[in-house]
């Protein structure tokens, strides 16, 4: 790692994300100085030089957007080797962005930047632009390509691809040009990831997210906790129920799995490598169930889990969830399939571990405590954990994943992500007693052990 003076300016060898970091103060620092310089020449000249003002600070104005514009050239995903860092540096450039914006900005990104955004990324998305941009080889590619091999009016492909390009999500590499971005490739390679701008925002999100302010100033600004007399209803109507219109629905069915899928896979930590896994493994009768996934959709936990311990007959690995779900999961190497629904008692009895991803924060604390009562009465006391991976919502600064989530539930199950807390009184109404929590460096989610009290 080297750093250097020469005739050109700077020139920086950097090893590591933080390096980026030294760069920017450093630029901070000069970007001060010239402006200090600017000041003091000004008051050199004294009142004569009035004139000269708004020049002398646009020039200081103009070296400071130009040296931090610099500094942030060479950030991209693979500058960090830690996924806790890359978090910090993304949260520090969303703070540094509200702080460059006006009210205005703000205003309009929310509402049309954003709501324009998405109309096209769907749109593209539907005529299959990214898929037939990746199997003809993914290169730079003009507006008339993808209309000859989409068949879509080359004029509205024009326009769509302005719009996202606009929002840095292509790149313009010359006149009706663009070069993939890595969220452009994957939306071509990555067959899950379509599904979050499909059925789960256009039928389920989207929709939901509409409602909540009007549902919520009908209903005097209560905070909502029953899920039959909630925001899901005032959409869908009084007999409404959020995981029957899902199940129910083969696209959405689909597309959810998907996004599920990709939630676990990208935004969040293993919770094979948050737990240690071998603590299941150790003391466990062979002959007994050793992981149930209670409502486990396509299963990629288990599959996590066999990955690490891949010695682990499939019989022993259990995905649990309901018959509409498990339709399309095909049998696989790591686990096998059974059809439980988690409000009934549980027929595996004695598991060495139950494992709940993401179900309890679906559900208000009285329905939470029923599926932990169900699930409780057929664990060993002394041998049997329940380990709980759900994301712990910090009192103060929360991560904007998991308020985001947290809007999610409220506005489809009248439900919330929990505090600490919050989540030791729901185990301890149940009959269960919190072990140990797993909590990763600024990850989302974390694992919660438990035992029989």
């Amino acid at each position: 790692m080297t750093e250097f003076w020469g005739q050109t300016g700077l020139v920086l060898k950097r090893s590591s994300a933080s390096l980026v970091m030294c760069l920017f103060s450093k630029l901070v620092i000069l970007q001060l100085v010239v402006l200090q310089l600017v000041i003091l020449q000004q008051q050199k000249l004294g009142p004569s030089s009035t004139s000269l003002q708004p020049t002398l600070y646009t020039l200081a104005g103009m070296a400071t957007a130009d040296a931090l514009i610099a500094s942030l050239q060479d950030i991209n995903g693979e500058s960090f080797t830690d996924k806790a860092e890359r978090i910090r540096a993304r949260d520090a450039l969303y703070d540094a962005l509200r702080k460059v914006q006006t009210p205005w900005d703000i205003a309009w990104d929310h509402i049309v930047v954003k709501g324009g955004g998405n109309a096209a990324i769907k749109t593209l998305i539907d005529a299959g632009v990214f898929k037939k941009w990746h199997e003809a080889g993914g290169e730079p590619i003009t507006c008339t390509k993808l209309s000859k091999l989409t068949g879509a009016d080359e004029h509205l492909i024009r326009r769509m691809m302005r719009a996202i390009a606009g929002q840095r999500l292509v790149i313009e590499t010359d006149l009706d040009t663009y070069a993939r971005t890595p969220w452009a490739r994957a939306l071509g390679e990555d067959a899950p990831l379509p599904a979050m701008y499909g059925g789960f925002y256009g039928e389920l999100t989207n929709p939901m997210f509409r409602s909540l302010p009007y549902y919520l100033k009908q209903n005097g600004y209560r905070n909502p906790t029953d899920k039959n007399d909630c925001n899901f209803q005032h959409w869908r109507g009084p007999d409404a129920v959020f995981f029957k219109y899902v199940g129910t629905n083969p696209l959405l069915t689909s597309d959810f799995n998907d996004v599920m899928e990709c939630h676990s896979r990208d935004n969040l930590t293993a919770w094979t490598e948050v737990y240690p896994t071998e603590k299941i493994i150790e003391g466990a009768v062979p002959e007994r169930p050793l992981v149930v996934d209670i409502g486990g959709g396509k299963g990629h936990d288990l599959r996590k889990f066999h990955v690490r311990h891949p010695q682990v007959p499939t019989r022993h690995l259990i995905l649990q969830d309901l018959p509409d779900f498990l339709k399309d999961v095909k049998p696989d190497s790591a686990f096998t399939i059974q059809a439980h629904d988690f409000f009934t008692p549980q027929p595996l009895r004695g598991a060495r571990a139950y494992f709940l991803h993401n179900v309890l924060h679906d559900w208000p604390d009285a329905t939470a405590v029923d599926i932990l009562k169900n699930i409780a009465s057929a664990m060993e006391r002394g041998y049997s954990r329940l380990l709980i991976h759900e994301s712990l919502i910090s009192e103060r600064a929360p991560l904007s994943k998991v308020t985001a989530t947290d809007m999610i539930m409220m506005a489809g199950l009248a439900s919330a992500e929990r505090t600490e807390e919050q989540w030791r009184e729901l185990i301890a109404a149940a009959g269960l007693r919190v072990v140990k929590i797993w909590r990763p460096v600024q990850a989302v989610e974390s694992v919660i052990e438990t035992e029989l009290a």
